[in-house]
């Protein structure tokens, strides 16, 4: 089951619409999607405080910055 990561924060929209997005893609394989909290961890924070919500594939680190595109969402989640 391919694995992603979505880097969000707590109580933004955006992230909300992401989450909402990811899970209504009809996709050939289930994925597993963890949710991180930037805020748990200084470095993310550092990184991605003005860039959230980003989704990474862990398979190779590929990173998808909001807004997803729905066609590149889903190819991103097919490969």
């Amino acid at each position: 089951m391919p694995e992603f990561y979505l880097l969000m924060k707590e109580h933004c929209p955006l992230c909300t619409q992401a989450i909402q997005l990811i899970y209504a893609q009809k996709l050939d394989e289930p994925i597993q999607l963890n949710v991180v909290d930037i805020a748990s961890d200084p470095a993310l924070v550092q990184e991605y405080a003005t860039l959230v919500p980003v989704l990474v594939r862990a398979a190779d680190d590929a990173e998808m910055k909001w807004p997803f595109a729905e066609i590149k969402l889903q190819e991103f989640l097919s490969l």
